[in-house]
């Protein structure tokens, strides 16, 4: 947690009888603006820089796998013909380079989940700034090898690439995610978490953008090998921000919590927030809620059916409309820069506006009944002699600290709104895309399918809501887990499936599978939902 450096320490008569503790954080956050918009700022910067970092390889590495792969074709074949306006411009090496990608990208996403699992045991065990230092770091060692194999060339080259990922599972592009998420919903208050998630990722994907911008022009501007070696630096000057600008948040001081995640639970542990859970209704009855479980098989499908999209628009751009390293560094940025615009300003107000618009129509909906916000003095009053005896004082000291305010319950369900409403818009507009015919038609769904956006920030808010407040680590975890399993599954399967397509002529279709996922994943959210009001969880 940060806290002011100069905090005064001494007692005096306004000192609060208790310790803070972690069970009032929201106090502590709220007393400390200026160093927690500077702390904001500061988390900012970093996935803003980290992301940049990232995105730099992603355009060229395409270009990089297509080269490699049409002089491995050629070592076999006799030379090209020379009315062809692009010697690679050959199916087999469409599909060589396809393959490839997805190899690539599909142990990426292996070794960066194990990567996941890492970061989270070191952000329990040392703090969010060492676990993101260490991603960090390490990418930067990624790179090296990435640079020694875009140099060989050829199958070889491709190889070695393809070997880098394995220490992604020391430091990658899902760990820092997990440990920017864990910092950013440490430091703001409960109500402000999904916005903060929302900004969060809005400044990775104006990183993105920016970063496939620049790794398109000086690729095309200083040779493909350009790219890879400025991403060194940067990493490494990423590196140094982290370890000197960013302020230290403790590691997790729940010793019941470390004592009961031991051994290969410790590393799987994440996932049991998707378990269903037992909360005891307004009625005294005990039911068994699946809103986590089918919130997280919601995302899986949702990622899914969004994960390939950038991917996909640059191999069938170059494929169909044969666009250049620039053209295609052009579309990645717009597309990302309009989704990060979007998730950093448009989509806090929707959230803030829905939720007041949530409220107001649940309120009307109560006639006849007490508003607990209109005279919370009269609310929950008991007058029968078996509810006075009922009361247990000790429930009634910690009740507040465990179970949040029912206005909060209420204001979140306007994200789990938000993440339906959301995919399904995705899902019809990429549907659109299978009608594209000429390539400035490419730029105009760029421009258009960022307005879907915010689906997983919507789905995380919706699951810390689902959660104690002391499983926020665990949650973001599991729900990153999720998400990565589904990068795996669109990046092997979706990818594979373009292979197959480009090499009979048919790319376009890939769009309507992603579509029919999304409306797949709509109708799963759909059966998510969060226990009835005035209901409470069973712990343990």
């Amino acid at each position: 947690m940060v806290r002011p450096e100069n905090e005064d320490s001494e007692v005096h008569e306004t000192s609060p009888l208790l310790a803070p503790s972690e069970n009032n954080v929201a106090v502590e956050r709220t007393s400390g603006l200026p160093i927690l918009h500077n702390a904001l700022r500061k988390a900012y910067i970093c996935a803003f820089a980290v992301s940049l970092s990232f995105a730099i390889t992603q355009v060229p590495l395409l270009y990089v796998f297509r080269v490699m792969a049409c002089d491995a074709y050629y070592e076999k074949h006799s030379l090209p013909n020379p009315e062809l306006h692009d010697r690679c411009d050959v199916r087999e090496i469409e599909a060589r380079t396809a393959t490839a990608v997805a190899l690539l990208a599909g142990s990426t996403t292996i070794f960066g989940l194990l990567n996941l699992l890492v970061t989270g045991w070191c952000i329990k065990r040392f703090g969010v700034k060492i676990a993101l230092l260490i991603s960090v770091f390490w990418s930067a060692a990624r790179l090296l090898i990435q640079n020694i194999g875009v140099m060989t060339g050829s199958n070889l080259g491709i190889l070695i690439v393809q070997s880098s990922q394995i220490v992604t599972i020391a430091g990658g592009p899902y760990g820092y995610v997990l440990a920017l998420n864990s910092f950013v919903t440490d430091i703001v208050p409960h109500e402000d978490r999904t916005s903060a998630i929302g900004r969060l990722q809005g400044y990775m994907q104006i990183g993105s953008a920016v970063g496939m911008l620049i790794g398109g022009v000086t690729g095309e501007a200083f040779g493909l090998v350009f790219p890879f070696r400025i991403t060194l630096l940067l990493f490494l000057l990423c590196s140094w921000y982290v370890a000197l600008c960013l302020p230290t948040i403790p590691p997790e001081k729940d010793t019941v919590a470390r004592e009961t995640n031991t051994g290969i639970s410790r590393f799987l542990g994440p996932l049991h927030i998707f378990t269903p859970q037992k909360w005891i209704l307004p009625s005294g009855h005990t039911s068994t809620q699946f809103g986590a479980l089918t919130l997280g098989i919601g995302v899986f499908l949702a990622i899914l059916a969004t994960g390939y999209i950038p991917t996909l628009l640059q191999m069938y751009s170059t494929n169909e409309f044969h666009f250049s390293t620039m053209e295609n560094g052009w579309l990645i940025f717009m597309y990302s820069s309009l989704r990060g615009l979007y998730l950093t300003f448009i989509f806090p107000c929707i959230i803030s506006a829905g939720r007041k618009w949530m409220r107001s129509r649940t309120k009307d909906s109560e006639t006849g009944s007490i508003d607990p916000e209109a005279d919370p003095l009269l609310t929950h009053v008991p007058i029968a002699p078996n509810e006075i005896a009922s009361i247990d004082p000790a429930e009634t000291e910690t009740e507040p600290l465990n179970q949040p305010p029912p206005e909060e319950e209420e204001n979140f369900a306007f994200d789990l709104f938000y993440a339906r409403a959301s995919l399904i818009v995705d899902g019809v507009l990429t549907a659109g895309a299978m009608f594209v015919s000429q390539g400035w038609q490419m730029f105009l769904v760029a421009a258009i399918l960022p307005l879907a956006a915010g689906t997983g920030s919507a789905s995380k808010g919706t699951l810390l809501q689902m959660v104690p407040s002391h499983e926020r680590v665990d949650a973001l975890a599991a729900i990153t887990l999720v998400e990565n399993f589904a990068r795996l599954s669109t990046t092997a399967l979706l990818g594979m499936i373009f292979a197959v397509l480009a090499g009979v002529g048919k790319a376009w279709a890939v769009f309507g599978c992603n579509a029919g996922i999304a409306v797949l994943g709509f109708i799963i959210l759909c059966l998510s939902r969060f226990p009835p009001m005035g209901s409470r969880r069973v712990d343990g």
